[in-house]
C-alpha cells in the first residue's frame, strides 16, 4: 500500500513540473532561511550555558545616581565589594574579582620577544570554580595565593612556548615603572567562543596589591569587574532584597555616596547589559528575536504558497477523488495519499534545503559574525531542528489540503464546487494578503534600517577622522624619546601633525576614565553626573579637528594635569556645559570647579563630538592636560597611499623604540568597528526580506499561472465577442491587485509602529518621510503585476481559435 501511496505521489508531482518546482523550491528555501537563523539565534542565547555554574552565578554592577535618576551605569566596582558581599549577603558563598590590566592590552617579554598581549586578568583563585576551568597543567594547591602568578591559556602557552609544559617558567610584563617578573603556575584551555569574559592571561589578584598599586580597602577607585555565587536554592529576588538592605548599610557608612550596586544574572550579560566598560561589546536580545520571527514567517510563507496552491488545484484532482470514493476508498485513504505527497515534496525541499545550507554557510557564518570555524553540520541541535522543521512544514502544509481533498463528495465534486465557492477563494485571498502584508512590513522596515545606517554614517562626527594613523606607546620611554619621535615623524613631508592621548574616538568608554562629584565652585546645587576624562597634548584639537568655541588651547607653559599645582587647566566640550547649566561657551571660560578635591579652571570649550558612533548621544569629556605618549600618538599625513604612511609611521616609531612591539590602526577603520552590529542587521535582514519576497512572488505566480488556465476558455469567448488585449489584462490582474491592495492597507499602519519604536533607541535618527513607506508599497504592487504579467500577456495575445480549440 505504502508503495502504492508513494508512486501515485510521484506521477502527480512529475505531472505537473512547474506547481512541483515552485513548492519544493519555496519550501527549501524558507527552511534553509529558518535552520540557519535558528542557529544563530541558538549561538546567541548559548552565552554561558556551558558553565554548570552559570544558574548561580551573578555580575555586581554599579549605578551613579543623581538625585533618584540613573546617569549611568558602570559594569566595574570597588575591590572590596566581592569580599564584603560573601561575609555579609546570607545568600553569597563565593566571589571572584577580575581587575582588566591596562586595557586593553599589556607587553609581555619572553626571552628577547615582546608582544602586546590583549583580555588580561587579575582574578581571585576562585576563578578557576566559578567559570569552570580546569588546569590542563599546574596545581589547584594554593594557586593564585601569592603575587607574581600567572595561568595561561592553551593558546598562549604554544604561541610563547610551543608547548603547554610551561609551569616554572617566566615571563616579564614590561611596565614604565620597573619590569614585573612572573612565574608561570598553571595552563587552561582557551576561553568559550560563548563567554563573555574571555582571557588569554590571568594574573592572582595579590599582584594587583604588589605590583599594580591596588588596595584592599579601595572604596575611592572602581576598576574591578566583581561576581559572586549564590548558594544553592536561592532565590534570585530574595538576593536581590538582601541587596537593597546592603547597599543601605554601604550608605550609611559613606562607602557609597551617589552610587548603588545592582546585580546582574551573568547568563543575561551578552543579550541585555549595554553598560559602560563592557569586557566586549555584547549582542541585542530584540535584534536577536525579532530576526528569528522573520525567519519563522519566511518558512511560513513558504507553507501558505504551498496550501494556496494545493487547494487551488483542488477541481484537477475533483475527478481524481470522485472516481476513488466510488470505487470504494475512504477518507482515511485519501488523506493518507495527500500526506504521502505532502511528505514526498518536505522530504525532497529538506534534501534541497542542506545543499542550500552547505552553499551559504560560509557568507551566512561572515555576515552574521559568527566565530571562525563554527560549523552548522556539526551540531546535533542543528540535526534536531531539521526533523522538527520538516515535521512542523508536513503538518502545517499537508493538514488542511488533505482536509480539502478528503471532503470532495462524489455526486457534486465534478461541478468544482468547492473551487468555484466563496470559501475557498476566500481562503486563498486571506492566505495571500497575510503573506504580502509580512512582505510589505520586512520591506519598508529594510529601508527604514538602510537609510538609518547611511544616516549614521553622514553624521558629522566633529572630529577628522581621514588619513590618521594610531600607533600604541611602548611601555619604557621618556620625555626625550618622545620628542624625538615626534620630530622624526614631522620631519617627514607627507605628515602633516603628531598627537600624544590617552585615547581616541571610537575605542569605546573603556579606554576613558571616569569621575563623578565635579561642580562648579560657586553653584548651590551639587550633582553626581559622571564625567569621562582623557588627557591630550597641545596638538590634539587642532589634529582631530575639533572647534574650539571659546577660550584658549593648552600650550607649552601649561602645567601637566598630574603634577602638584593648584592651576588645573580644563578644556570642557559642550555636554558638560549642559549639565553644569551654562548657558555659553563664552560664559564657561575661567569658572571654577572642584575636582576631585582641589580647584580647576575652565580653560576652553570645544564642540561636542561623537566619542562613540552617532547611535548614542553626546558624553560629557573634559580634556586634561598631559605632553606625554602614554598611550596612544596620532599622525595625521597630508598625503600619500596607506602603505607608504604605515611605512613611514614604522620606520620612525622603530628608529626610536626598537625593542617595543608596533601595534597601529587607521583611525577610520577603528571608528567604523563601531557599525558593524548595525551594517550585520542589515544585511541579514535585508537577505530575510529579499528571501521572503522571492517566496511570495513564486506563490504569486503559479496561483496566477493556475487562474489563467483555468480561464483559457473564457479569455477567447471575450477576445472572439471584441475585449481587447488591454481589457483582458486587467480582467485578469484585477483580483491580484486589489488582493495587494488590501495588503498595503493592513501593513502600513502596523509597519509605522514598528519602525518608530525601532528607531526610539538612535540618539540620531531619520525622519519617518511618506516616502519610505509609500516607495515599498509600490514596489509590492510592481512585484505583483510582474509575478502574474507574463501568463496573463501570453493568454491575452492567444489567438481564441488555439485556445477554443484546446479546450
Amino acid at each position: 500500500m505504502l508503495a502504492n501511496y508513494l508512486k501515485i505521489a510521484w506521477r502527480t508531482l512529475w505531472k505537473d513540473k512547474t506547481f512541483s518546482l515552485i513548492n519544493i523550491g519555496g519550501l527549501a528555501l524558507g527552511l534553509a532561511i529558518a535552520l540557519l537563523i535558528i542557529q544563530y539565534v541558538r549561538f546567541e542565547l548559548s552565552y554561558e550555558r556551558d558553565n554548570p555554574q552559570a544558574s548561580r552565578l551573578v555580575r555586581l554592577t554599579m549605578d551613579y545616581l543623581n538625585g533618584d535618576a540613573v546617569s549611568t551605569q558602570d559594569t566595574e566596582t570597588h575591590p572590596p565589594l566581592g569580599p564584603r558581599a560573601k561575609r555579609e549577603l546570607k545568600e553569597v558563598i563565593n566571589y571572584t574579582r577580575a581587575y582588566p590590566i591596562s586595557e586593553p592590552t599589556i607587553t609581555v617579554r619572553v626571552g628577547n620577544t615582546y608582544r602586546l598581549v590583549e583580555r588580561v586578568f587579575a582574578v581571585d583563585s576562585s576563578f578557576f570554580s566559578l567559570f569552570n576551568y580546569p588546569l590542563l597543567r599546574g596545581s589547584r594547591t594554593a594557586l593564585f595565593t601569592h603575587p607574581r602568578q600567572a595561568v595561561l591559556t592553551e593558546s598562549m602557552a604554544r604561541t610563547y612556548f610551543n608547548t603547554i609544559d610551561v609551569v616554572g617558567k617566566t615571563l616579564t610584563i614590561a611596565r614604565s615603572k620597573g619590569n614585573v617578573l612572573i612565574n608561570i603556575v598553571g595552563v587552561i584551555p582557551d576561553s568559550p567562543v560563548n563567554t563573555h569574559l574571555k582571557v588569554n592571561m590571568l594574573l592572582s589578584y595579590p599582584t594587583m596589591l604588589t605590583e599594580f598599586g591596588e588596595t584592599e580597602n579601595n572604596w575611592d577607585g572602581n576598576n574591578t569587574l566583581t561576581y559572586v555565587q549564590l548558594a544553592e536554592k536561592t532565590r534570585y529576588e530574595d538576593f536581590e532584597r538582601s541587596l537593597v538592605a546592603f547597599n543601605d548599610q554601604l550608605h550609611a557608612e559613606k562607602r557609597l555616596l551617589h552610587e548603588r550596586i545592582i546585580s546582574q544574572p551573568i547568563r543575561d550579560i551578552h543579550l541585555h547589559s549595554h553598560k559602560t566598560f563592557e569586557v566586549e561589546p555584547n549582542g541585542d536580545a530584540r535584534s536577536v528575536y525579532f530576526l528569528l520571527s522573520v525567519a519563522l514567517l519566511v518558512l511560513f510563507s513558504a507553507v501558505v504558497n504551498y496550501v494556496n496552491l494545493t487547494t487551488a488545484k483542488a477541481l484537477d484532482r475533483a475527478r481524481e477523488i470522485g472516481l476513488r470514493k466510488v470505487v470504494g476508498s475512504t477518507q482515511t485513504q485519501i488523506r493518507t495519499q495527500v500526506f504521502t505527497e505532502t511528505i514526498l515534496i518536505n522530504v525532497t525541499a529538506g534534501l534541497l534545503s542542506l545543499l542550500l545550507i552547505a552553499f551559504l554557510e560560509p557568507v551566512f557564518v561572515r555576515v552574521a559574525g559568527l566565530p571562525d570555524g563554527f560549523n552548522v553540520f556539526g551540531d546535533m541541535y542543528f540535526w534536531f531542528s531539521t526533523g522538527a522543521f520538516l515535521l512542523l512544514s508536513i503538518v502545517l502544509s499537508g493538514f488542511y489540503p488533505a482536509f480539502v481533498l478528503s471532503s470532495f463528495k462524489p455526486v457534486t465534486v465534478l461541478k468544482g464546487s468547492f473551487a468555484r465557492s466563496i470559501k475557498g477563494a476566500t481562503l486563498r485571498k486571506a492566505l495571500v494578503v497575510f503573506q504580502f502584508t509580512i512582505t510589505l512590513i520586512l520591506l519598508v522596515q529594510t529601508f527604514v534600517v538602510y537609510q538609518q545606517v547611511s544616516f549614521l554614517r553622514k553624521q558629522d562626527l566633529g572630529v577628522s577622522l581621514d588619513r590618521t594613523l594610531v600607533v600604541k606607546a611602548p611601555v619604557k620611554s621618556n620625555a626625550t624619546n618622545h620628542s624625538q619621535f615626534r620630530q622624526t615623524l614631522l620631519s617627514q613631508a607627507q605628515v602633516k601633525a603628531v598627537s600624544f592621548s590617552s585615547t581616541v574616538p571610537g575605542l569605546g568608554t573603556v579606554q576613558l576614565s571616569s569621575t563623578t562629584g565635579i561642580n562648579l565652585t560657586d553653584t548651590q546645587e551639587k550633582t553626581a553626573y559622571n564625567y569621562y576624562l582623557t588627557d591630550i597634548d597641545t596638538s590634539f584639537i587642532d589634529l582631530m579637528g575639533l572647534r574650539l568655541l571659546a577660550g584658549r588651547n593648552f600650550d607649552a607653559f601649561t602645567p601637566p594635569t598630574l603634577t602638584d599645582t593648584t592651576d588645573r587647566q580644563l578644556i570642557v566640550n559642550e555636554e558638560v556645559l549642559r549639565l553644569w547649566s551654562i548657558p555659553s561657551p563664552r560664559e564657561a571660560i575661567g569658572r571654577k570647579v572642584t575636582f576631585w578635591g582641589r580647584q580647576a579652571t575652565i580653560r576652553g570649550v570645544v564642540s561636542n563630538y561623537h566619542y562613540e558612533s552617532p547611535k548614542a548621544s553626546y558624553i560629557p569629556i573634559i580634556h586634561l592636560y598631559s605632553p606625554k605618549f602614554d598611550a596612544f600618538a596620532s599622525v595625521k599625513f597630508s598625503g600619500g597611499q596607506a602603505d607608504e604612511q604605515l611605512a613611514t609611521l614604522k620606520k620612525a616609531y622603530k628608529a626610536t623604540f626598537p625593542d617595543a612591539p608596533f601595534s597601529y590602526f587607521f583611525m577610520d577603520s577603528e571608528y567604523d568597528k563601531q557599525y558593524k552590529a548595525d551594517d550585520r542587521f542589515q544585511q541579514v535582514f535585508g537577505a530575510l526580506t529579499g528571501f521572503a519576497m522571492l517566496i511570495s512572488c513564486l506563490g504569486l505566480f503559479g496561483l496566477a499561472t493556475f487562474t489563467v488556465a483555468k480561464r483559457t476558455k473564457e479569455i477567447g469567448i471575450r477576445k472572439v465577442i471584441g475585449a481587447s488585449t488591454a481589457n483582458l489584462l486587467v480582467l485578469l490582474s484585477k483580483d491580484f491587485i486589489r488582493t495587494a491592495l488590501i495588503s498595503i492597507s493592513i501593513g502600513l499602519p502596523i509597519t509605522y509602529l514598528l519602525v518608530r519604536n525601532w528607531l526610539a533607541d538612535y540618539a540620531a535618527r531619520i525622519e519617518l518621510n511618506w516616502w519610505l513607506f509609500a516607495a515599498p508599497s509600490l514596489l509590492i504592487m510592481l512585484l505583483v503585476v510582474i509575478s502574474i504579467s507574463g501568463k496573463t500577456m501570453a493568454t491575452a495575445l492567444m489567438n481564441p481559435v488555439k485556445s477554443l480549440r484546446s479546450e
